[in-house]
């Protein structure tokens, strides 16, 4: 694998470390005093392994069978350890606090550990996990898993888990240390909790004000991932948040093509508007190129539905969001 390729899953890896929400943001004093010592000691163990756990994936990509000039299958490598840390351990029965056990340990698990093809096999996948300190003792109908160095992460794992699947199906929200989802299984982050400590008191300063505007059009915010937060109005999605490693974009679905060219604008907005389309770069094979539409007269490819992308929006770009936002509200005849 190129040494560019290399950076690249690292950069993927440094996405799930930054994607974590701090300890001290979880576990302020608000939510400590809704749990006991111990149940408050059991989250910062789970968050300790968690860390350790992506910090050696990034540090050791090999290790994992995350290297591979084939994308899927570093795709899949990752799925892997997601699905049997997040998933399969939680989904087990928890004997004690620091024991979980799983009936048909690799007997019955095709469906999480055969079908995805790595690099490695099923056992050396699992080495690869208990070098963060996962112990798995095998039986003839199952294993035992337990980790001796952070020995109470199985009780808030499974208290996620069970959030997750009850409140948030299909949602990943969860992998993010989300302590607040146990107690409250419904919680869902906040634009608050997905700026925190990513962006730039300007950016930030700017995107409250978007919420803020949102909100008093009636929007309704919903967040099930960490990283972003939709904006719906009477069931269209009218515009989405989303912050990654002090990358922020907003997406501004403003409806269709043909309503936009006939549209009259300030010169400033119309650069705007050609500056910040959502132009397909055939980022995925499936999407054959884009979809061709013609844009103030020029033809142009662009990606899934008509819509906005301002990337690392400026403060100054204020009034051009906010007349986006209203033109896509007015076009897409939520009014």
């Amino acid at each position: 694998m190129s040494q560019v390729s290399l950076y690249a899953v690292q950069d993927s890896i440094q996405e799930l470390l930054d994607d974590l929400i701090p300890i001290e943001t979880t576990m302020n004093t608000q939510i400590i005093s809704q749990l006991d010592d111990h149940m408050v000691q059991a989250c910062r163990d789970l968050y300790a392994f968690i860390m350790r756990l992506y910090t050696d994936m990034r540090v050791n990509p090999t290790e994992y069978g995350l290297l591979s000039d084939d994308k899927e299958a570093c795709g899949r490598a990752l799925a892997l350890l997601h699905s049997f840390v997040w998933q399969r351990i939680p989904d087990g029965e928890l004997m004690t606090d620091s024991r979980i056990w799983i009936s048909g340990f690799l007997k019955n698990d095709s469906h999480l550990l055969g079908n995805v093809k790595t690099p490695f096999q099923i056992q050396e996948r699992l080495n690869f996990l208990q070098r963060c300190g996962l112990h798995i003792e095998y039986e003839e109908n199952g294993a035992f898993v337990a980790n001796p160095e952070y020995p109470l992460m199985l009780l808030p794992l499974q208290k996620l888990r069970q959030a997750a699947k009850k409140n948030y199906a299909g949602s990943v929200v969860y992998h993010n240390c989300e302590f607040r989802l146990i107690t409250n299984p419904k919680y869902q982050p906040t634009i608050a909790d997905i700026i925190y400590n990513r962006v730039s008191p300007e950016t930030e300063k700017l995107l409250l004000q978007l919420d803020l505007y949102a909100r008093e059009k009636n929007f309704k915010p919903e967040c099930r991932v960490k990283e972003c937060i939709y904006y719906r109005y009477k069931s269209k999605r009218i515009m989405t948040i989303t912050v990654r490693r002090h990358l922020v974009y907003i997406l501004i679905n403003i409806g269709d093509i043909d309503h936009i060219n006939g549209m009259p604008y300030t010169d400033d907005f119309k650069t705007f508007i050609k500056k910040n389309m959502g132009y397909c770069t055939n980022c995925f094979s499936h999407h054959g190129g884009g979809k061709k539409v013609i844009l103030f007269g020029k033809q142009v490819s662009v990606c899934g539905h008509e819509s906005l992308k301002v990337r690392n929006p400026k403060p100054i770009q204020l009034d051009y969001i906010t007349q986006a936002i209203d033109f896509g509200h007015d076009a897409l005849g939520c009014v």
